[in-house]
């Protein structure tokens, strides 16, 4: 901790207390800190050491400027010639990345569809206003800590926007030497959500750009992993994908579960077109979110609990695609079918899963059910 800029009770400018460090991203790091003025908590984010402070203040700007509840909103801003600092809202909370990675193995297309319509919203919401985010991958989505991810809210606005001349940098430095890229804060976790005309000319791409990330994001959600991988083989990837060399597949469960069969093609269609070359050709945010709104999916406040029967063996010894989930935290056993079951294998008896509940006679029924690492 002796590393960090900020310490627990240092103040700042007779307003905001350091509770303690949050979290660290490429170029900021962030802590929890009490608003002594307004009596709330808020987040208090900070560049790095050696970083430049000048992305914080146009940052800050760009952040201003969009009002949604989709969005992080940007509350303060500081800079003297000690410190240089951005006040948002404290999100409670822990971002989709970070999910994706620990938690989730993929998501089903209701939990899918949910998550990218609410990150449409806060994209459609900043072009309105002009602005690009430029960064968006699912380390910069905060995700409410309950397992429905009720809440969903973009942030970082602005700091990629405001650091091109960086990146722009770091990619003639690339294109000296590919081990750049490996060791890169600002383009290592942006990589396998960049359109390719980022790499033709980053100053000129604009809101496209944000919609192709889309697209690698709603693909992320339901397959577990980005479309063109990760690193330097994602931008092989895509440089395969713009001769046609490279096909992106689709997830190898799609077509397995009748209930969702067509909001799959849906989102398919989507995600293709998130992901054509041209810019021109992909869709608007406010196209994305006309098509949004025309599909019909479900939601539900998810549960945890874990598989402790499957499958189920009758007296006759004959055994049933069906099996029963422990709710944690209580007693009564939640019926399900193999059919609702999102999984990357079959349900087996120990795997933790999170569901939706429904009455049913003689136990609650479960759908859908999504397996977690």
């Amino acid at each position: 901790m002796s590393q960090l800029r900020l310490e627990p009770g240092q103040k700042l400018v007779d307003r905001y207390e350091i509770i303690r460090f949050h979290a660290a991203g490429g170029m900021q790091e962030v802590y929890y800190a009490y608003d002594q003025t307004l009596d709330r908590y808020v987040a208090v984010k900070t560049p790095k050491a050696g970083a430049k402070d000048r992305r914080f203040r146009r940052g800050a700007e760009m952040g201003a400027r969009v009002n949604h509840p989709n969005i992080a909103a940007t509350l303060d801003y500081f800079e003297d010639d000690s410190i240089t600092f951005l006040v948002e809202e404290f999100i409670s909370g822990r971002d989709l990345g970070e999910r994706l990675t620990n938690e989730f193995v993929f998501l089903d297309p209701y939990l899918a569809t949910h998550v990218s319509h609410h990150i449409a919203k806060a994209l459609y919401e900043a072009h309105k206003v002009g602005i690009c985010h430029r960064d968006l991958k699912p380390s910069n989505i905060m995700t409410s800590n309950d397992a429905s991810l009720e809440s969903i809210k973009l942030t970082d606005f602005g700091i990629a926007k405001l650091a091109e001349s960086e990146i722009a940098a770091e990619m003639e430095l690339f294109a000296e030497n590919e081990a750049t890229l490996l060791t890169s804060n600002t383009l290592l976790g942006a990589v396998p959500y960049m359109a390719p005309e980022c790499w033709d000319d980053w100053k000129s791409a604009g809101k496209p750009m944000d919609v192709w990330a889309l697209g690698c994001v709603i693909y992320h959600l339901l397959a577990g992993v980005p479309p063109f991988g990760t690193g330097r083989m994602a931008i092989k990837n895509v440089t395969l994908y713009q001769v046609g060399k490279y096909t992106v597949t689709q997830p190898s469960w799609f077509g397995t579960h009748v209930d969702t069969a067509e909001l799959e093609r849906n989102l398919w269609k989507l995600i293709m077109g998130c992901l054509e070359i041209e810019p021109g050709d992909r869709p608007s945010t406010e196209d994305v979110i006309k098509y949004f709104n025309t599909l019909s999916y479900a939601t539900g406040d998810r549960r945890l609990g874990q598989i402790t029967v499957y499958p189920i063996t009758y007296q006759n010894g004959g055994k049933a695609t069906a099996g029963f989930i422990a709710e944690n935290g209580t007693s009564e056993d939640k019926f399900f079918h193999r059919s609702n079951f999102y999984g990357d294998s079959a349900p087996a008896v120990g795997q933790k899963v999170c569901f939706v509940s429904y009455p049913g006679v003689p136990n609650p029924r479960s759908s859908p059910i999504l397996l977690l690492k």
